[in-house]
Parts: structure tokens; sequence; C-alpha cells
């Protein structure tokens, strides 16, 4: 049967059938980091010479043979990058682990270990720090009522579930009045091009949403979200999710987005923003939904309050724009009948 909105916010995350599904993948391979390492070469017919080094795997022939999506990928890339040959000899791969760095004594009682910073870590820093350069990064917030779209997942997820074979989110609600607020405000998903000192207006919505994999969260593009239903969106959305667990996800399904959504509220962030990342003008970050006082028709109650946040480029955007925007998104999340009617 159906239950209440309170059973509903127990878990203040967004996304929790993505997450239980990561979850149990991740207790599949729950090794450290590096063993994890070695376990993919041995297990997933990756065929690698590697020797020790501190706190890390230094690989002198690296083999993608067997492999797909990001894994075939990362082999490939990460022998172009360390100059070593692609495909290796057919013999059997023997990994060991290194030693974590030794600690070195600053003071009485006192240490500190160096641990070498990994490329995906170098690549995200620079691109973070290119983006902070750049864009003239501003923030806006707003707060939203989900009391009757917690209502709307309560009352059809079952049948939703038994007509379309799909659990019914909130991701794809926010997805869903997201695409419909960029219709109204098209700045929002547009891009200044520095090197033309042009504005690109794009017609198509390339949204990237937060999946969990046994790697930790990945921003995954959901492509011409703008044509899609809920129900296309939610089998998007199921099928990312599957892939990221197996581990499979390919370098399409990380390609460049449009506009990001952002999801601290999987961590109990209460007033979290994201960080723009090129080619995005805009990127929304979603937050806990929490039980919080509100006044409705005069009255106090303990409403189901979830705060939103537009990190934009204002360089493009206005002010007015941003808010106009995350208005339409609350109000569209607040009463999903909008979404139905283009209000």
């Amino acid at each position: 049967g159906s239950s209440s909105v309170a059973d509903e916010c127990k878990d203040s995350s967004l996304f929790e059938v993505p997450m239980a599904a990561a979850n149990k993948a991740a207790r599949s391979v729950r090794l450290p980091r590096i063993q994890y390492a070695c376990h993919v070469l041995e297990t997933s017919s990756c065929r690698s010479f590697v020797t020790p080094r501190p706190y890390g795997l230094q690989v002198r022939h690296l083999s993608s043979a067997g492999l797909t999506g990001l894994r075939a990928t990362f082999a490939r890339l990460a022998a172009e990058r360390l100059g070593m040959p692609a495909e290796a000899p057919s013999a059997t791969a023997s990994a060991t682990v290194g030693n974590a760095p030794a600690a070195v004594s600053v003071g009485e009682g006192r240490t500190e270990r160096r641990v070498p910073v990994s490329f995906v870590r170098q690549r995200v820093m620079k691109r973070l720090k290119e983006t902070q350069n750049t864009a003239a990064q501003l923030s806006t917030f707003q707060e939203v009522d989900m009391t009757e779209s917690l209502k709307l997942r309560s009352k059809y997820k079952d049948l939703f579930l038994k007509m379309h074979g799909s659990q019914l989110g909130l991701l794809s609600l926010i997805a869903k009045a997201t695409c419909l607020a960029i219709a109204e405000v098209p700045g929002v998903n547009a891009i200044i091009d520095d090197g033309t000192k042009e504005t690109v207006m794009r017609d198509y919505v390339d949204i990237s949403i937060p999946i969990p994999s046994p790697r930790g969260i990945i921003s995954c593009t959901l492509k011409d979200a703008q044509s899609m239903t809920v129900r296309d969106l939610e089998h998007e959305i199921a099928a990312l999710s599957d892939r990221a667990g197996r581990d499979e996800l390919s370098v399409s399904d990380l390609s460049h987005s449009t506009f990001g959504i952002v999801d601290t509220g999987v961590a109990g962030s209460m007033l979290g923003t994201g960080i723009i990342n090129y080619p995005q003008s805009a990127s929304m970050g979603t937050n806990a939904v929490k039980r919080r006082v509100a006044v409705v028709n005069g009255k106090v109650e303990a409403r189901p309050i979830m705060y939103t946040a537009l990190n934009y480029d204002h360089r493009l955007i206005d002010g007015r724009e941003a808010v106009t925007f995350l208005c339409s998104v609350r109000d569209k999340l607040e009463d999903p009948s909008r979404m139905l009617l283009d209000l």
C-alpha cells in the first residue's frame, strides 16, 4: 500500500533506488584501492606485468584485451600516457601490492605520509581550476516543499513499476522539471565561446546526473533529455545505474553535458553547491529532504523541505534569469501537475 510522506522522508537521499543497487555491487568488490586494481588486472582478461612502487603500481606492459567500456578506454589511455605498449605478451599477470609510504617524523609524536596524487584526481584538479579561472561563478538558492512530489511517488510507484518495469524516483521528476524550466529560460543552457566571443544557444539538453558505482559517484549524461518523458528518464537512469554497478560505463555515458545536476544530499548536506563543469554554464545542486517548520495557509506545519542551489556563470546568466529558472523548478516540484500542463 501507499506509505506516508513521513516514511518517504526517512531516507534523506534523493536517489535511494540507484544507491541500493550500487551498494550491492560495491560489496562484491570491497577491496583496498590497490588490491582492487590488481583484482581488475587479474579478473578482467587484462594481462599486465606489474612491479611494486611506494603506495601504487608500476605497469610495464598493459593489455586491454577482453576489456569493455571504461576499463578498455582507461587501459589504452594509461598505456599512451605512460609510453608503454598497448598490448602485452600472452602471459599470466603477476601483481604485487606496494607498501604504504614510510611515515616521516615532524616532531615528537607527530608524523606525516606523502601519497602520490592519482591521475584522475590530477585531471579533476585541473578542470576545476580552469573553470574557476574562467567563469564568474555566482549562486542562488531556493526552498522546495517536496510534499506533493513525494505523495505522487508514493501513490504511483507500485503501478509505475508494474507498467514500466522501473522504479519511480525523485531524480526523474527533478530532471523533467529542469528540462521544462530550461525551455522557459534557455540562457541557462547556453555557453560562451571565449575563442570567438559568441554565445552558443543550444536547442538540446544534455543533463549530467550523479550515478553511484563501486568507484564512487560518477556524473553520467542523459542525452536529449528535453524529449524524454518521466518513464524514459527512469529507464535511462536505471540503465546507467546497472552499467555503473557492473563497471561497464562507456565514454559516451560520460560525455560533455550542457547542464548539470549534483547531489550533496546523499551525504546529508543542507546547503551544498556544485561547481560548473565546462561546457556547462550552470549547475543545480540538490540537498537532503528533511522535515522542517513551514507556514502553510497560515498554519505552522512540519513539511519535507529540500534546498536547491543554482551555481551559474554570471558573464552569461543574469541574476533575474537564474532566480526565474530556479523558481520554475521549485514550482514544478511543489505541484507536479504543472509539468503535465506545461505551466
